[in-house]
């Protein structure tokens, strides 16, 4: 009889350190799925800087300097561009990341940058970038820290900048 309550209590053993095994393994997943939810809820600073190159006579500012998005999210970011000279002209942007790694991330789905733009004399108009920045973003381990990060576009005139590409 004491041989059986021995067998027994050794079955009842096991099932226990099973059990607190499986609630143990049950809370690494779900702190480590929670961690990436909220990795995934923290905004992200983003500083917009515009620059124009010296042979272009334009004005290129962005609404706001600075705006804050989470992973996932699709936003809109406005620009004001004029035209100072006398003259029409045509200019192309381009763009660039800091940190470099974050570029990887950012989907830009429409942007003014992928085509020449033309600006009458003393225009003033407003161009939009849609981008999305994506969730994946937060499981790298090179960005998934980054917590501000830097978009800068530049305005070239198009006609000198397609000689230099040619």
């Amino acid at each position: 009889m004491f041989n059986f309550r021995y067998k027994e209590y050794k079955y009842y053993l096991f099932l226990i350190i099973v059990f607190v095994f499986f609630i143990y393994v049950f809370n690494l997943i779900s702190n480590n799925f929670e961690k990436r939810k909220k990795l995934a809820l923290t905004p992200i600073s983003i500083n917009l800087l515009t620059n124009v190159h010296p042979n272009l006579s334009w004005s290129f500012k962005p609404v706001k300097s600075k705006i804050s998005a989470n992973p996932g999210e699709v936003i809109n970011v406005e620009y004001i561009v004029e035209n100072l000279s006398d003259l029409p002209s045509t200019g192309i942007a381009t763009f660039a990341y800091f940190p470099n790694e974050f570029g990887n991330y950012i989907s830009k789905i429409n942007c003014f940058c992928y085509d020449a733009q033309t600006l009458k004399s003393k225009q003033k108009d407003k161009y939009t970038l849609i981008l999305l920045i994506d969730p994946e973003v937060t499981k790298n381990s090179k960005t998934k820290d980054v917590k501000e990060v830097t978009i800068q576009f530049t305005f070239f005139d198009y006609k000198e900048y397609k000689e230099k590409k040619s």
